[in-house]
């Protein structure tokens, strides 16, 4: 028996013992037809919403001579390191600001299908402002492993825990970086990877994202702007909320199971967050509406600043507001980073 049918029926059951038989026997049925005719397009969505990954660099949809091309590779030195799960991933390393091998370490996590060398469009200034900035490439990006069955998608996964965590493992490792401050700078879905990574590591100390989001979030928007191209029925298109939310879990645990993985919850992680973040959004994002960035800033515990941009679109802040971007980002890094006493012991 498919799953669909078998969680309609464990639904509908359960409403027709709490509702009562006739008014139940009728709610019920809503809830099946829903069910069998919307969730496996809801697996489907998930599932299918995907970006090959390229060796180069997505199209920039707006330019400034402020900011470095896309076709800019980051340069320092390259280096190799594994994963928990036994994955090659590829880095590079930049340089220290003017030999100065006390300089803050900045690790940048780039977006989907994109790869370590967007860093030299998103953090390319740090180096200038005395930072040291290390990037890589996730599993299945750039230059590092892609895995046998795994296709990067937009939601977030436990597999690029196991990536980040593993560049910090790598970067706590070396003798001639050990204790040094350390922040994280991530693009939408590493924006993701970076919270969440540092509410379980002390030696991160702040944390930039600019475009992140909440995967369930953006799907209960996604629902609720595509439910009626999809179906087209009242008994949908007029539900509370809290139907577009049921739809959503079971759609995500069925995904889960699809793809072998487990999604990472970002709106948890904020709650327990502790390290300082600043938040950049896009006001125009078509992607992700800014009004997450609002949401996501709210859920934070820890200290915490955000910056919506006017006019720009998802991770485009860079390009149209470059000075104040550069600005924003270098004063948090530095009011946060050089005011961190160095690690005593590096954690490995």
């Amino acid at each position: 028996m498919p799953t669909t049918v078998i969680l309609a029926t464990l639904a509908s059951s359960t409403i027709v013992s709490i509702v009562g038989t006739a008014a139940g026997v009728l709610l019920a049925a809503g809830v099946v037809f829903l069910l069998a005719r919307y969730l496996p397009i809801m697996v489907n969505l998930i599932v299918s919403v995907t970006m090959p990954p390229r060796n180069g660099h997505p199209t920039t949809l707006r330019a400034s001579s402020l900011s470095k091309s896309h076709d800019d590779r980051f340069e320092g030195e390259e280096v190799t390191f594994e994963t928990a799960d036994g994955l090659t991933l590829t880095g590079t390393l930049g340089p220290a600001p003017v030999e100065d091998s006390s300089a803050p370490i900045i690790v940048f996590c780039h977006e989907l299908a994109a790869s370590r060398h967007s860093a030299t469009r998103h953090a390319w200034f740090l180096h200038e402002a005395g930072f040291r900035v290390f990037s890589f490439d996730f599993r299945g990006h750039g230059d590092s492993e892609h895995p046998s069955g795994y296709d990067p998608r937009p939601w977030i996964t436990e597999y690029e825990m196991l990536d980040l965590r593993a560049a910090l493992r790598y970067l706590r490792s070396r003798e001639d970086l050990a204790g040094l401050p350390m922040g994280l700078f991530g693009v939408s879905r590493g924006g993701v990877a970076a919270i969440v990574a540092s509410t379980a590591d002390p030696s991160v100390s702040a944390v930039v994202t600019d475009g992140a989001f909440s995967t369930s979030h953006t799907l209960d928007s996604y629902l609720r702007r595509w439910a009626p191209f999809f179906v087209d029925s009242p008994l949908l298109l007029g539900a509370p909320d809290r139907m577009f939310s049921l739809f959503r879990w079971l759609g995500t645990k069925l995904a889960e199971r699809r793809l072998r993985v487990r999604f990472v919850s970002l709106v948890p992680a904020l709650r327990r967050l502790k390290t300082p973040v600043l938040f950049l959004h896009g006001e125009a994002d078509s992607y992700v509406e800014s009004e997450q960035a609002t949401l996501l800033y709210e859920a934070a515990d820890g200290p915490k600043e955000l910056w919506v941009v006017p006019e720009a679109s998802h991770n485009q802040a860079v390009d149209v507001a470059p000075l104040e971007y550069r600005r924003r980002v270098v004063s948090f890094f530095r009011n946060t980073l050089e005011a961190t006493e160095p690690l005593a012991v590096a954690a490995c």
